[in-house]
């Protein structure tokens, strides 16, 4: 029989859920927004927290607003539509003071105010469709089958306008869409569309419908100038190391700050495109590696390093492996490292491992809104060890 409860919400959980309580038990109410009264199914109940979708908003919140999207309710790309951006972005940055503060041990530690995407619609530039019958879209909320779409209001419009076109198409299951700096979009279904020149900045470089990408582009160039200012310029004699590098976009973006930069990346697309850029823009100063970043790390620093040392993580949603942090961070050649993550919650467990080995200090954290109008957060962090503490 299905249960409906009632419950006043007033928190936002990671992940775009809203908070409530019901006899001092914690409920977690999809499609609820803080300040709001609401009815809902329960969808899972345990002795500790109950779980459930809005059935009827009894009092509304003044930043409830309609979704633009027409698959907003069923689609499991987005789930912040119904919320203003300017709230969207206030309870972003507090889920990731509340995820380092309650995860990580470092208490009473305050991240800087999150950067907003210049756009919160039309922003993406790399999409992935699945496969249903002779059409492609995305994944259904909570589920494993296909929602056929046919317009993404967050994808790039020249994106949009391909949408239609693959509906019949005959390909692989999944087939991701990417766009250049100049809107032209390329396929993964595509022969011939293997690679591409892309710019982000002042920075060209090869590019793949087949590897990874950021998806905002103004946001990650954001991203860059941050971590130039971060890193400074008096680092011309020391080496970079780029774990998990992609195509090479941090390398080249950060080289002209190093006299030798090393990516690292287990993708063989990825590191072909880098390779490329290398040889196309003859660049002297980066080298590229292929393989498990983690494992290979040690030896490519030991041939590499120079009196001075950074290392500049940007790990997939898992974060980084416990016994990698542990002996990275025993490392006395390493004067810093930053982390890029899109993962708040496995960014703060590997705070805690990183803070506990030799007291690295979490020295500061800046949220971007790197994917507006969906629950995730891109964070950037500057970790130094004891010895350049003041």
């Amino acid at each position: 029989m299905t249960k409906i409860l009632k419950v006043k919400i007033y928190s936002l959980a990671f992940g775009g859920r809203g908070v409530g309580k019901i006899d001092g038990k914690v409920c977690f109410v999809k499609g609820a927004l803080p300040d709001e009264e609401v009815t809902f199914r329960v969808t899972k109940d345990t002795s500790r927290y109950t779980e459930g979708e809005v059935l009827e908003v009894k009092v509304p919140s003044s930043d409830r607003q309609k979704p633009v999207c027409r698959y907003y309710s069923i689609c499991g790309g987005c789930d912040l539509q119904h919320i203003s951006y300017e709230k969207e972005l206030f309870h972003k940055n507090e889920q990731v003071n509340q995820l380092i503060r309650r995860i990580s041990g470092v208490k009473d530690f305050t991240a800087d105010v999150i950067v907003p995407s210049k756009d919160c619609y039309h922003y993406r530039s790399s999409v992935t469709l699945h496969r249903k019958g002779g059409g492609y879209g995305y994944y259904e909320k909570g589920k494993h089958s296909i929602i056929p779409i046919d317009e993404c209001p967050i994808a790039e419009k020249s994106i949009n306008m391909e949408l239609g076109k693959i509906r019949g198409e005959k390909g692989k299951n999944d087939i991701t869409l990417k766009t250049d700096f100049q809107e032209k979009v390329w396929s993964s279904n595509v022969m011939g569309e293997r690679f591409f020149i892309d710019k982000y900045d002042d920075t060209e470089l090869f590019m793949s419908p087949k590897a990874f990408s950021q998806a905002n582009r103004d946001t990650v160039v954001r991203v860059i100038k941050i971590l130039k200012e971060w890193i400074g310029s008096n680092e011309e004699a020391a080496s970079l190391f780029d774990l998990y590098c992609g195509t090479g976009l941090f390398s080249f973006s950060l080289k002209d700050s190093f006299c030798s930069v090393s990516g690292i990346d287990s993708n063989r697309i990825a590191i072909n495109c880098a390779k490329n850029t290398v040889k196309r823009g003859n660049i002297r100063n980066v080298k590229f590696y292929k393989g498990d970043a983690e494992k290979l790390f040690f030896d490519v620093f030991q041939r590499n390093k120079t009196s001075r040392n950074i290392l500049f993580v940007d790990p997939p949603r898992m974060g980084l492996a416990k016994s990698f942090l542990e002996k990275a961070a025993r490392v006395n050649d390493i004067d810093r490292i930053y982390y890029l993550s899109c993962d708040p919650a496995s960014f703060a467990r590997d705070v805690k491992v990183l803070t506990n080995c030799r007291s690295w200090s979490l020295n500061k954290v800046l949220p971007f809104d790197m994917f507006p109008r969906t629950a995730h957060i891109e964070v950037l962090a500057e970790f130094t060890p004891p010895k350049t503490n003041s």
